[in-house]
């Protein structure tokens, strides 16, 4: 069934491509659809605006657990366990491949920044393309079929755009009053970046560049936030 719907050329395409250059690009920034770089990206989103960062990490977090239950439900082999000559990235994996757990987290985000920012601003353009790009590094890397990836995007982006509906009653402005507004998602932030750097297997593993950068980045943001707010509340106090 996988391989009438798939046909395989566009995986042949994309996936014979490879250089030392696309394995370097490919191998990097399909990691971005990890699971807990997703997590940590919303956490620090609801630094500094609540409503699109709680609406994206609940949304990663269910539209996760609905790609892991239909890979279950459908059991579908990966590339190298039906095809030959499979260019992989990382480790090669041979089951549960529809739907793509990284292409959905990686929806997630392709809509979250046109919900940001506007369809006239070049950032969501260039934001939805690298996390458009990321997830064709899972085809790119031997993990994934074009359809599981396409699959995986329309999930994350459907998921994404019910939660941003729904968020649009959510009492945002008095949950933004309150000083653990910041303070957990804070605390959040911190102990995901803590994981990410302290011997977490980022997916796939020639990614491994993220559990570095990211961990850094993320403190690093965290420390300037927590210096503006301690500030904000002396001027208050003062």
């Amino acid at each position: 069934m996988h391989a009438t719907v798939d046909s395989h050329p566009l995986f042949r395409l994309i996936n014979d491509a490879h250089s030392p250059f696309g394995d370097l690009f490919f191998g990097t920034v399909s990691g971005l659809g990890d699971g807990l770089v997703i997590a940590l990206l919303c956490s620090l989103l609801m630094l500094f605006r609540l409503r699109p960062g709680i609406a994206s990490l609940l949304a990663y977090l269910v539209s996760g657990l609905v790609a892991q239950i239909l890979k279950r439900l459908f059991d579908m082999p990966r590339p190298p366990a039906v095809l030959d000559h499979v260019h992989v990235l990382g480790h090669s994996l041979n089951s549960h491949s529809f739907p793509s757990g990284h292409a959905t987290s990686d929806g997630v985000m392709v809509l979250l920044a046109f919900l940001i920012w506007s369809r006239s601003d070049w950032r969501s353009w260039g934001v939805g393309a690298l996390f458009v790009l990321a997830a064709v590094g899972r085809i790119y890397g031997g993990v994934h079929f074009p359809v599981d990836v396409v699959a995986g995007l329309v999930i994350g982006m459907l998921t994404m755009w019910i939660f941003w509906r729904w968020s649009s009653v959510w009492p945002i402005k008095t949950w933004g009053n309150s000083p653990w507004a910041w303070k957990i998602p804070g605390l959040i932030v911190a102990v995901e970046a803590a994981v990410l750097g302290l011997g977490y297997h980022v997916q796939p593993s020639t990614a491994a560049v993220l559990t570095l950068i990211m961990p850094v980045a993320s403190l690093f943001i965290l420390m300037q936030v927590w210096k503006e707010k301690l500030g904000n509340r002396q001027q208050e106090k003062g």
